[in-house]
């Protein structure tokens, strides 16, 4: 199993989490995926800012309210844009504010297969800033390296206690291993010494990125309301709502044939980790049949989650 580890010649310094991510896009010519999680109004946008300041100090490599985005097409815009250099950080704020849950799913997970790809050879950081991991699927949230959840803001001192983990996935456990940054250095006597890190105290960012990011997002969160009444407005008139036009959206998906039906039915009610070898033992066909239904289904817009039985 892996670990994260910093090293230090001497005494460690603050902010080793950042010197981590940074030696992994500068020296190892890794990636970085970083979930930054929390309640609306924890501070998860303001600490991703932060610790994008901190990474561009450390490696030189200039961060901007440009590269904070708030959909799917600006990230991928921003991407292909040519002006990211190696070592760009990006910050993906609040995502569910302007896609639903469902739609986003289908499109994250297209564009994070592209970011997989891309980022092995762009050596980039993405901050994923949303109060729901839930939103990606879990395909999606195996591509995260680590997860940097906030737990309170220290107004006296302008902090944000986030507790960051390392995220590893393993073949044989459904859900991940957390694990905290580990930093290796000498005492005073010259002697190597280690310890983890189970917290880390984010500064709040500076006076000038604050008031570019509310800017910005005042103009993003304007345009979203002009948006949606524009969209309110053209039902009005069509005699249409909202929710008959997602009825109509459910209706147009094509019928599942019945193997898909059980197929989809068993992978939502079995528990165990090896799903996909369970359903075939209690559908009796092979590992192979229970993969391509689930692929056919998906296909047609079906989900796993909607043949979920409730508990009560």
């Amino acid at each position: 199993m892996a670990n994260a580890i910093v090293v230090y010649r001497g005494k460690p310094k603050v902010n080793s989490w950042a010197r981590w991510m940074v030696g992994r896009t500068m020296k190892q010519n890794k990636n970085n995926l970083i979930s930054v999680i929390g309640q609306t109004g924890s501070g998860k946008t303001y600490t991703a800012i932060s610790i994008c300041e901190i990474m561009s100090k450390m490696d030189g490599v200039p961060f901007g309210i440009d590269n904070v985005v708030f959909s799917l097409r600006e990230l991928m815009d921003l991407i292909n844009s040519g002006k990211l250099k190696r070592g760009s950080k990006i910050i993906f704020d609040e995502p569910q504010v302007s896609i639903s849950a469902r739609e986003f799913q289908s499109e994250a997970n297209k564009v994070f297969n592209y970011l997989l790809s891309t980022f092995r050879h762009r050596n980039l950081t993405l901050f994923f800033c949303t109060p729901f991991e839930t939103l990606l699927d879990k395909n999606s949230r195996r591509l995260f390296h680590a997860r940097f959840e906030t737990m309170s803001i220290n107004r006296n001192n302008n902090t944000c206690r986030i507790k960051p983990r390392f995220i590893e996935y393993s073949d044989f456990k459904t859900d991940a291993y957390r694990k905290q940054l580990i930093v290796m250095f000498k005492d005073e006597s010259g002697r190597n010494k280690s310890q983890k890190l189970f917290y880390w105290d984010v500064p709040k960012p500076s006076n000038e990125l604050i008031e570019r990011y509310e800017k910005k997002k005042l103009e993003f969160t304007n345009n979203l309301n002009k948006n949606i009444s524009e969209r309110l407005k053209r039902f009005d008139e069509s005699g249409k709502s909202l929710t008959a036009e997602q009825k109509e959206e459910v209706v147009k998906r094509k019928p599942l044939t019945p193997t898909q039906e059980r197929v989809m039915k068993v992978l939502a009610s079995v528990k165990e980790s090896n799903k996909f070898e369970r359903a075939s033992e209690i559908l009796r066909i092979s590992m192979s049949a229970i993969h391509k239904n689930k692929t056919l289904a998906e296909k047609k817009g079906y989900l796993v989650e909607e043949f979920k039985e409730n508990d009560d």
